[in-house]
């Protein structure tokens, strides 16, 4: 994953309240169970069940969830450009 900070993602992993909702690796207190656990995130081929995992791919799913299945259990949380490239990054870290 290119142009990503993937230790600034972890941290903002917390910051947007994602792990209030997923369990995700290296996140302290990501235990949430109302979304799919996000552990090996890296190698799973879709996003959502929709979008093939690939980081354009998840940066848009980050940045606009509704948008890309309308109506899922996922807020848009407003997160930035920027920051759906370090979270990317993060993620992708998870194998």
């Amino acid at each position: 994953m290119q142009g990503g900070d993937p230790e600034r993602g972890q941290r903002l992993i917390s910051v947007y309240g994602c792990s209030s909702c997923h369990t995700i690796p290296g996140v302290q207190g990501a235990e949430g169970t109302v979304g799919p656990p996000l552990t090996a995130f890296g190698r799973r081929s879709y996003i959502a069940g929709v979008l093939q995992n690939n980081a354009p791919n998840l940066r848009r799913w980050l940045r606009d969830p509704q948008g890309v299945v309308p109506g899922n259990a996922m807020p848009n949380l407003g997160v930035t450009e920027e920051d759906a490239r370090d979270i990317t990054a993060y993620l992708f870290t998870l194998r």
